[in-house]
């Protein structure tokens, strides 16, 4: 059995810079064919490292937290 420290330990996605595209889209409820789009767009900042896309975390909660409220508005009659 190994003395070695465990690198399992994950930090919150709000202390991280970058994260892959894969943990953006199960992070913000979309698709990675989207998180993609979104990129390619503009819209969201992405960098590539060692020829890995990662996505910009600022960038991610900055569009998360613009994003229009789900709840729906129920009009009077």
């Amino acid at each position: 059995m190994s003395n070695k420290p465990s690198f399992d330990r994950r930090l919150p996605i709000t202390d991280r810079y970058g994260v892959t595209v894969q943990i953006a889209a199960e992070f913000s409820g979309i698709s990675r064919s989207r998180i993609y789009e979104l990129l390619a767009a503009g819209e969201l900042e992405g960098k590539i490292i060692h020829g890995r896309r990662i996505v910009v975390v600022q960038s991610l909660l900055g569009m998360c937290g613009a994003a229009p409220s789900a709840k729906r508005k129920i009009c009077a009659e």
